[in-house]
């Protein structure tokens, strides 16, 4: 049996990949993206601290490797106290000590993965489309150890305690000795045979939990240290008989506040659940593959068709949704103070106050996938392998 998996970027044409096979691209509906709207008062939210050009190392990989241009990687920087790490698509891995490089480190592969890295700021993980999963010195660069999975990863590693926790395409999740890359458990989920591309980075609901979003439409719990199943729970839902109305993945990252989790599918389900009753406080729709935020008694999420949509974070009802930016290929929204934060396939950074409206924006170069909020400061890598860093 072969797993396919379909890309949704809309800066691209629709991919289908099946294991062991290349990539073959599908004509999607030409869908134009929406214009910039005029923002006839702007206010300054951002200001650019640092804007960098990844090395890119001597494969000509941005000139060369067309296929790969197309197929836009969700790369993640880590940052540090002093610097932060990030990784290109070529394979470089770069730390950074302020704007300057204190190391490198060839793979020697395409990162798919990347880049997971420990609170302490001392182990850094990478994944490569071969399949290997690599820990770094994150001080020196200096590889602490390389293993083989049976398939490559599109999310960052998570490092929780003395584990490596990584999902990888094949829908197995494996829990890794962070000092030798061992595997001390590994848990299967069912994947269907074709899927949306692209997966969540697995998130530590608490020392002993681990929350990972699955292609099989449900959020499931493991035991950090064993990989015993805790619960699960069911958010996407097939839409119909055809493959496409089969998608129901999860790809965003779980969103947790307090005790309540929310989560959303491609299939468009957004649901709230209450992890202390297990209860289902809402389902409402909404078609999406980022991570969720929250700003004040609001969930925000990012369509698949580009609307940026708020809800009660306790009812479900609808409080407000953004059009301007539709088919712009959104990444998740984050929140920046009271405003929120999306960038775009050109690179674009929105931002937008708290009843939905776009107020000022920002820009870098290349289709950005992933923006990360850490100590009042906004980091997006884009495509491009352009790292920027703003303080609001």
């Amino acid at each position: 049996m072969y797993q396919r998996f379909i890309n949704t970027a809309l800066v691209a044409a629709l991919a289908v990949t099946m294991a062991g096979c290349g990539t073959k691209a599908i004509k999607p509906t030409e869908r134009k993206p929406a214009k910039l709207v005029n923002i006839q008062t702007p206010v300054a939210v951002l200001t650019q601290v640092s804007s960098i050009r990844l090395d890119q190392g001597r494969s000509g990989f941005s000139r060369r490797n067309t296929n790969l241009r197309k197929d836009v990687i969700d790369l993640q920087i880590a940052p540090l106290a002093d610097g932060m790490i990030a990784a290109s698509r070529s394979g470089i891995v770069s730390g950074y000590m302020g704007e300057s490089i204190a190391w490198q480190y060839n793979a020697e592969d395409v990162i798919t993965g990347g880049v997971g890295i420990d609170d302490q700021g001392s182990v850094a993980v990478i994944g490569t489309r071969s399949g290997k999963l690599i820990a770094l010195d994150a001080r020196t660069g200096a590889a602490r150890w390389v293993v083989e999975l049976a398939s490559s990863s599109l999310a960052p590693a998570l490092i929780s305690g003395d584990k490596v926790i990584v999902i990888t395409n094949s829908g197995t999740i494996f829990g890794l000795d962070i000092n030798s890359g061992a595997t001390v458990w590994q848990y299967a989920t069912q994947v269907p045979n074709t899927s949306v591309r692209g997966m969540a980075k697995p998130l530590a609901l608490d020392a002993r939990t681990v929350l990972i979003g699955g292609a099989d439409g449900r959020i499931h719990a493991l035991d950090t240290m064993t990989g015993a199943p805790v619960w699960t729970r069911r958010v996407g839902l097939a839409m119909g008989s055809g493959e496409i109305d089969q998608l129901r993945d999860i790809d965003g990252t779980p969103t947790v506040v307090d005790h309540y989790l929310y989560a959303a599918s491609y299939s468009g389900q957004l649901a709230e659940f209450d992890m202390t009753t297990g209860r289902t406080m809402f389902v409402s729709e909404l078609s999406s593959t980022k991570k969720l935020t929250t700003l004040a008694d609001a969930v925000i999420g990012s369509s698949t068709d580009g609307d940026v949509v708020a809800f009660n974070r306790m009812t479900g009802e609808k409080l407000w949704e953004n059009h301007d930016l539709k088919y712009r290929g959104l990444t998740n929204p984050v929140t920046i103070g009271t405003y929120i934060a999306v960038g775009d396939a050109d690179g674009v950074v929105h931002i937008l106050n708290h009843q939905g409206q776009i107020i000022s924006r920002a820009n870098t170069k290349g289709a950005l996938t992933n923006l990360t909020v850490i100590n009042n400061r906004l980091y997006a890598q884009s495509a491009d392998g352009v790292v920027t860093v703003w303080q609001f």
